[in-house]
Order: C-alpha cells, then structure tokens, then sequence
C-alpha cells in the first residue's frame, strides 16, 4: 500500500503576499495616513497667518497648555524651518524623533511576526511628567521663550 504525498493548500493558511508584508500593512497604512493628515493641513492653511481654531485651555483659562503650537510646529517642520518649529513647541519635536524610533521598532517586530506590546509603564510615566512640566514652565514668566510663537486671534 502506497501512501499519497498531501499537496493542497492546508485549510486557513495564507494566501498571497507573505506574511511579514501582509503584517507590514497597518504601520505603513498608519505612516502614510499621518503624512497625508501632515501635507494636507500644510497645504490648505498656514497657521502663522490665518485663524486656527484656539486649543480649548487656552481659550479657557489663558494658559499655554503642552500641546499649544503643535500644529504651527510641524508646519514649520514640514516648511524646512526647525528652529520656528522648536520655537512654536520645544517638547514636540525633541520627541518627535523618539516616537519615530518607537514607531520604526514596533513596525520591525511586527513584520517579523514578535511580539509588540505597548510601551512600558515608565516610558508613558516619563512623557506624561515631561508633558506637565512643560505645561507648567511655559506658562511662568521667566521661561517666556517655552511660550507658542503667536496666536493669531487670541
């Protein structure tokens, strides 16, 4: 009695592009998505000249709240100018390229099949006392310089 050499496709298993690829998917998707979000806010206004709409805490209670400037900042970026872009938000871009290493480590493990998992309890512990401090300091007269560039209609 011969037995015969199975050769199907086993049920439930990947069809078409490999598998690292396929799990390559949702950061790309993520990336691009962000960059268009980016290129399209840069091309339809400029927040140094036109009304942007005023962040709710500052509206509120006067004070410069950790992400004001965050929009005039990547504007600056995306314009080539990094020193308006620290200006309009110091915090913002020192971390922007610690979330892009972030981002480009969790895309590798996912491509590779690892596992990812959300970043440690002391990173976000980290961010969130670096964001209040911030939030505080750029509200104090002597740390003026921390202030958002202008408000235009404030």
């Amino acid at each position: 009695m011969t037995s015969a050499v199975r050769t199907e496709r086993p049920q439930g298993a990947p069809v078409g592009p490999a598998r690292g690829s396929r799990r390559a998917l949702l950061p790309l998707a993520l990336a691009a998505g962000g960059l268009a979000v980016a290129l399209l806010v840069q091309a339809v206004f400029d927040p140094f000249r036109t009304d942007v709409p005023l962040c709710p805490v500052y509206h509120l209670t006067g004070l410069h709240c950790p992400g004001c400037g965050a929009i005039r900042s990547v504007h600056a970026l995306l314009d080539g100018d990094l020193a308006l872009a620290l200006r309009s938000n110091a915090v913002l871009m020192v971390a922007l390229p610690a979330v892009a290493l972030g981002f480009g480590r969790w895309t590798l493990r996912r491509m590779r099949g690892l596992r990812t998992a959300a970043p440690p309890s002391s990173v976000v512990l980290a961010g969130a006392v670096i964001a209040v401090v911030f939030g505080i300091l750029r509200n104090l007269p002597f740390f003026w310089f921390l202030a958002p560039v202008s408000f235009v209609g404030a």
